[in-house]
């Protein structure tokens, strides 16, 4: 079986598609590394309600707080905002690498094709010098779709040019203009795309899919819903996108609401309406350890990862993960699209929530009722939704160690796989 297993991963590695998006990911690492650092910086100390301004009052005496506050939630926007852009360049280049070709022109050509798609006036009337067009980078991305695009062009190069035309020179040092077909081929596409996505607009058809899935979860009080839930945000976080899937803030939580109501009107969190939602078991306990229980895989990679650059990328990931922004450690492992840690991914958060379930049902630890500000570790969100319960803080702390332990042997899988890499390497054999 373990045999079976590693033939099958290793027989993924080879597609080019899985190279190009490893790649891809690697090279995304530091941007998104910058930008959760900001973020979390934002999050947790330069915002009204941010957790350790609550604390310590930091707004009070630190010169410039709005201004600072101001600069690294923009700065992050702009980098994050950026994102899919790169991805996209970054994947037509390694595209066209894998075929020996030239990756310059393929790459700056990817960038303007996502610029292009992601104009939102191309078709709204007369565009004014100064003001060509409104780009629209939003920070929720799906990297998947990113890399797709950045692939296709790639192809596009390949298939519409010649390697000859890579030649910037020729022996006798005289110069030639690269081949234009594929850049017009590539706009043409883009213009295409950018018309369908108009027009989806325009009669409002991508909003009524937006709906119908996010009906499909119903937000309802109990341990099947919140099940469900868990298993598509895991999912959809596995699978590139950046906003999380029917992701309800508590303000706007009608359950979470109700039950912060009646604490207050009973002075106790026991008498409360709605024991199982999504705060009292998947805010609380089951993303404990992070989206994706990822928190417990770094700490996991950091023990027992052999291959000193994942140790690396844990440890400069740490920061930002703590705060719950773990993109960087994601792209840098990689966990996106990584089938080994699949499996993972997403039933230790299911785990969590079912043990979370059979904790309050039996009444062993409190449920998390009251509202915990911007920024808080996510460690610590049941210690203060509960009010300052130790049990939920070592009950979270069980978790958080159980998570550690069921990443371990996926961990020391990879320590093999990488080492049957190396073993080809040796041999001169290609896999990546």
């Amino acid at each position: 079986m373990k045999h079976h297993l590693l033939a099958a991963l290793l027989s993924m590695r080879r597609m080019r598609l899985i190279q190009v998006t490893q790649a891809t990911l690697v090279s995304l690492f530091p941007f998104f590394l910058c930008a959760t650092i900001t973020l979390s910086l934002s999050e947790m100390l330069f915002s009204d309600y941010a957790y350790l301004n609550q604390l310590f009052g930091v707004g009070r005496w630190f010169p410039f707080f709005t201004q600072t506050g101001r600069l690294l939630t923009n700065f992050t926007a702009l980098l994050a905002g950026l994102t899919a852009p790169l991805a996209t360049y970054f994947a037509a280049r390694y595209t066209v690498g894998t075929y020996g070709r030239s990756t310059t022109t393929a790459g700056v050509t990817a960038l303007i094709f996502s610029l292009i798609i992601s104009s939102r006036t191309l078709f709204d009337g007369f565009l004014n010098d100064g003001n060509l067009t409104r780009i629209n980078l939003p920070v929720n991305i799906n990297l998947f779709f990113a890399i797709v695009m950045g692939y296709l062009v790639g192809q596009v190069f390949r298939l519409s040019s010649h390697k000859a035309d890579d030649r910037l020179r020729d022996q006798h040092y005289i110069y030639q203009p690269r081949t234009i077909r594929p850049v017009i081929y590539t706009f043409l596409i883009a213009i295409g795309l950018n018309l369908v996505f108009y027009l989806l607009s325009a009669f409002n058809i991508l909003s009524a899919v937006n709906n119908f899935f996010t009906s499909l979860l119903i937000h309802r009080h109990n341990v099947i819903n919140v099940l469900l839930n868990t298993t598509f945000k895991s999912l959809s976080a596995w699978l590139g996108n950046s906003n999380p899937f029917n992701e309800v803030p508590f303000i706007t939580d009608n359950y979470a609401l109700a039950n912060l109501k009646a604490a207050l009107e009973s002075d106790s969190i026991r008498d409360i309406p709605y024991l199982f939602t999504d705060t009292t078991l998947y805010t609380a306990y089951g993303s404990f350890s992070g989206l994706g229980a990822t928190l417990a895989c770094l700490v996991a990679t950091i023990l027992h990862a052999r291959n000193p650059k994942d140790r690396k990328v844990a440890a400069a990931s740490l920061f930002p993960t703590l705060f719950n922004h773990s993109v960087a450690f994601m792209v840098g492992i990689p966990l996106f699209f990584n089938v080994l840690f699949l499996i993972p991914f997403v039933f230790i958060p299911l785990i969590n929530v079912l043990l979370a379930a059979a904790g309050l049902k039996l009444g062993l630890i409190p449920p998390s009722v009251y509202p915990v500000p911007n920024g808080t570790p996510s460690v610590l969100y049941a210690f203060i939704g509960t009010g300052g319960s130790l049990r939920a803080l070592g009950f979270g702390l069980l978790l958080f160690i159980l998570d550690v332990l069921l990443y371990l042997p996926f961990i020391k899988y990879n320590n093999y796989l990488h080492a049957c890499l190396e073993e080809l390497d040796e041999k001169g054999e290609a896999h990546d």
